[in-house]
């Protein structure tokens, strides 16, 4: 469960870092920040599930930061336009291309 979620991570930064380089570099790409932006969210979610289940009952324990960045990675899915959103600008960019 790890390198699994270790290689979600890795797989969400390069993504958003990318993003961001096209977008220091003046490329404006709404697929692709949209992209970025849903799948990085998605895979802070599913690697902060893990977590929990790595940790067991710690997981939800206030002792264990686990929790909060749990809290923290929901919000993320919803927060600056949710993942839906992002999903319909991805698939009306695809189609109108």
């Amino acid at each position: 469960m790890l390198a699994n979620m270790y290689m979600k991570l890795e797989a969400a930064r390069q993504m958003v870092w990318y993003s961001c380089r096209c977008a220091d570099a003046g490329i404006f790409d709404a697929r692709l920040s949209s992209s970025s932006k849903a799948f990085a969210a998605d895979a802070g979610m599913e690697v902060c599930t893990d977590a929990v289940q790595v940790l067991g009952g710690y997981g939800y324990s206030r002792e264990y930061p686990v929790e909060k960045r749990m809290r923290d990675a929901k919000i993320y899915q919803i927060f600056e336009g949710t993942n839906q959103i992002q999903r319909l600008v991805i698939a009306s960019d695809i189609l109108h291309s």
